[in-house]
């Protein structure tokens, strides 16, 4: 049976404040989308106060520069709280799609604050949750503001699929050994100096034959990799080559002058508009190089440690996630848990 929202009479409303701003409007206005957002909806409430005995704000919950496309949302996630709790018994926002663009997570959002009588209200689009007229319209509004979200996402999907087609750079981290041009969106030149040690860590790889033996003559060698990043990537690079980042450049065919993309599912690559630092010879002879190293069996050894708790135990200091290892004593074979990543990182210094 569904749980009609009811106020007691004469008591007031326990009211929260939901504003959020997207990344964009946040860029645009750093302060004044949400300003106007929590002026508008005081108003609102002193407004209803001077009528009657309303409500009294109980706290304001901002999500600052976050989607609605989901609710993975720290002060959203605390409003739900205090409904729960009963510290809130109405939520008030500008517009409907400040709290959700997406209608499963409303329902889901709308089902609970029903069960804990919770009432909702909208000031732009003006609506009355307390009656089945107006739960029927808010739903109808719902899916507007999905309908809206999935266009926006399809035309921006297919922007980029086009410019990709093209072979344009098409944002996030740029690869080592190019910079952006600042006066050409989309195409990208070559970083010389890091060109240069893109160039040498293929060569080298066909001479060493592994990853970690590459890995430590490059660092041996004085190949420094650039810690600063372009077009994205919140990390910082090492600054030093491990198996990972070396065999991740290896693999990248944006080095053959290659756009690699997906669409709709489907792989794809076309001719990029920025110039190869590899041949095609070298960049598919370590290619098979590295194919040849993955399937090399090993051979199986009895004494094998299981370590099953590799990933799933982690660091009371650091946080780190730690995987299995051994040594050997006087007292034979011991195994020990160590952290993954300071492992990988040191070990080609």
């Amino acid at each position: 049976p569904v749980k009609e929202f009811k106020k007691q009479k004469g008591q007031p409303f326990k009211i929260a404040l939901y504003i959020r701003v997207s990344t964009e409007e946040q860029a645009e206005n750093p302060e004044g989308s949400i300003r106007n957002q929590e002026d508008r909806l005081r108003q609102a409430v002193e407004y209803k106060n001077r009528i009657g005995s309303f409500g009294e704000i109980q706290g304001v919950y901002i999500d600052a520069g976050i989607s609605a496309k989901d609710m993975k949302r720290p002060k959203l996630q605390e409003l739900l709280r205090a409904i729960r709790s009963g510290e809130v018994d109405l939520v008030m926002v500008t517009e409907l799609s400040r709290l959700s663009r997406n209608t499963r997570d409303f329902i889901e959002m709308w089902d609970m604050m029903r069960d804990h009588s919770c009432g909702f209200t909208s000031l732009r689009e003006d609506f009355d949750t307390t009656t089945a007229a107006g739960e029927m319209v808010l739903f109808q509004l719902m899916n507007l503001a999905q309908f809206e979200r999935k266009q926006t996402s399809e035309r921006v999907e297919a922007g980029i699929a086009a410019r990709a087609a093209r072979g344009l750079y098409n944002g996030g981290m740029v690869p080592l050994g190019y910079r952006i041009i600042e006066e050409r969106p989309g195409y990208l030149e070559l970083d010389p100096e890091m060109a240069r040690v893109v160039h040498a860590a293929f060569t080298s790889f066909l001479r060493e034959g592994t990853l970690s033996k590459t890995a430590k003559w490059l660092n041996e060698n004085g190949y420094k990799l650039k810690r600063s990043t372009q077009g994205g990537g919140s990390k910082a690079r090492l600054g030093h080559f491990t198996v990972d980042n070396l065999q991740a450049l290896l693999r990248n065919k944006t080095y053959l002058g290659i756009k690699s993309y997906r669409h709709r599912g489907e792989a794809k690559e076309v001719r990029a508009v920025w110039p190869a630092i590899v041949s095609d010879t070298i960049f598919h002879r370590v290619g098979q190089v590295l194919d040849q190293n993955r399937r090399r069996l090993k051979p199986e050894s009895s004494r094998k440690l299981p370590y099953v708790l590799s990933g799933l135990c982690h660091c009371v200091t650091c946080k780190s996630a730690m995987s299995g290892k051994s040594a050997t004593g006087n007292g034979g074979k011991v195994g020990y848990y160590e952290h993954v990543w300071a492992t990988k990182r040191d070990a080609t210094l």
